[in-house]
C-alpha cells in the first residue's frame, strides 16, 4: 500500500467514532439484554422503545455489520460476542462512556477557554451516573481483587482503612480472604446510600464500616495497619494529594503501610498511552485532576514522612488494569517526626 494511502486510512482510522457511538447507544438502552437469546423484528423494537421500524432496521443492519447481531430473515438476533460479553449486564463497563459523552463535546471549548469542571464529576454532581461508573468500577475490581489479594502483604494486618473505596469491592474482598481483618471504607457522603446498599448485599456490613467523608478536606480515622488507596491520586491537583499523603501517614499505627494504587506515567508525562488519554478526560471531569509521574508520587511521599518505598510492580495482569503499586512503610524515625 502507498505511503499516502496508509497514512489516510491511519488517520480515518484513529478519528473513527462511529462504531464507538453505536455501540455505546445500543448499550445504554440494554438493547442486547433485552434481545437476550430471543429473535426480535423491528418492529417489536418500536414497540418497546418507540421510534419508527425503519430506523431500528437502519441501526440493527449496522450492528450486524459489526458482527454484534444477526439477522434471520426480518428479525435480529444477537451474535456469539454480544451473547457472551454485551448481555445480562456484561456492558456495564461501557455505560460511563455514554454519559460523557456530551462532555467530550466540550474538550475543544475546554482547551481554548482555560476551564475546567467546579466538581468532580460524576461522583459528586450526579448520583445517577456515578452509580453507573462505580457499577463499572465494580465490575472490573471484582477480577482484579483476586490479583491483589496474591500481591499486597495483608496477612498481619487487622485494621484496613481504604479511602475513596468506591462500592467496597476490594475491602470485601481483602476481608473476606482474610477473617481477622476489619475495614473502614471512607468515601464521598453524596454516594454513601450507594456503597452502604452493595457493601450491604455482599453481607459483610459487620466486617466493612462506611465512613462519609470528604477526604481531601476532612479528617480522618487514625489507628490502621494498613491504609489503601486506589484510583485517588489521579482525580485530585498536586497540593491536594501531598496534603492527603501527610494525612494518611497520620492515620497508620507504627510500622503500618500506605498501599497505593494508580497509574504512573513516565517522568516526561508522554507514557503509558492509556494514561494520556485518560489525562484529557481528568480535565473534562475534574478541577485539577491528572494522571501523575513516579516520580512526583515518590517526592510526595518522602515529603509525608515515608522513607520506605517498595514498587511499582503490576496491579493484575489483566489488560483492561492499567494500575500499579507502591507500598510505603511508616517506620520508627517517621512516628518520631510526627
Amino acid at each position: 500500500m502507498p505511503a499516502r494511502a496508509w497514512n489516510l486510512k491511519r488517520l480515518r482510522t484513529e478519528s473513527s467514532y462511529w462504531r464507538s457511538c453505536i455501540l455505546i447507544t445500543a448499550t445504554h438502552l440494554d438493547l442486547f439484554g433485552w434481545i437476550g437469546k430471543q429473535e426480535k423484528s423491528p418492529r417489536a423494537l418500536t414497540t418497546h422503545f418507540g421510534g419508527s421500524a425503519a430506523g431500528w432496521e437502519i441501526f440493527l443492519n449496522a450492528l450486524c455489520s459489526m458482527g454484534l447481531m444477526q439477522k434471520r430473515g426480518g428479525k435480529y438476533a444477537n451474535g456469539a460476542f454480544a451473547a457472551r460479553c454485551l448481555s445480562r449486564g456484561g456492558a456495564t463497563s461501557l455505560l460511563p462512556a455514554f454519559d460523557a459523552w456530551n462532555i467530550w463535546g466540550g474538550l475543544a471549548s475546554a482547551l481554548t477557554l482555560g476551564k475546567r469542571p467546579a466538581m468532580q464529576r460524576p461522583f459528586v454532581s450526579d448520583r445517577r451516573k456515578a452509580e453507573r461508573l462505580l457499577h463499572s468500577l465494580d465490575v472490573d475490581a471484582r477480577k482484579i481483587a483476586t490479583y491483589l489479594i496474591e500481591k499486597l502483604p495483608l496477612s498481619r494486618s487487622r485494621t484496613l482503612l481504604d479511602v475513596g473505596g468506591g462500592l467496597g469491592t476490594f475491602s470485601v474482598a481483602f476481608c473476606r480472604h482474610y477473617p481477622n481483618l476489619r475495614a473502614t471504607l471512607v468515601e464521598h457522603p453524596h454516594v454513601l446510600p450507594l456503597v452502604r446498599r452493595a457493601v450491604a448485599d455482599a453481607g459483610m456490613a459487620k466486617k466493612v464500616q462506611i465512613v462519609g467523608a470528604d477526604f481531601s478536606r476532612d479528617a480522618l480515622p487514625q489507628g490502621f495497619d494498613t491504609v489503601f488507596v486506589s484510583n485517588v491520586l489521579h482525580a485530585h491537583g498536586v497540593a491536594v494529594n501531598r496534603s492527603l499523603l501527610r494525612k494518611l501517614q497520620r492515620c497508620l499505627n507504627p510500622h503500618g503501610q500506605l498501599i497505593v494504587r494508580d497509574v504512573f506515567m513516565n517522568r516526561q508525562r508522554t507514557a503509558p498511552e492509556w494514561s494520556t488519554l485518560f489525562s484529557v478526560l481528568l480535565l473534562l471531569h475534574t478541577p485539577q485532576g491528572r494522571c501523575y509521574a513516579l516520580d512526583e508520587i515518590h517526592a510526595w511521599l518522602r515529603q509525608a514522612g515515608f522513607s520506605r518505598i517498595r514498587g511499582p510492580f503490576r496491579s493484575s495482569p489483566l489488560p483492561f488494569d492499567p494500575d500499579s503499586i507502591l507500598i510505603a512503610t511508616k517506620t520508627a524515625r517517621d512516628n518520631q517526626s510526627n
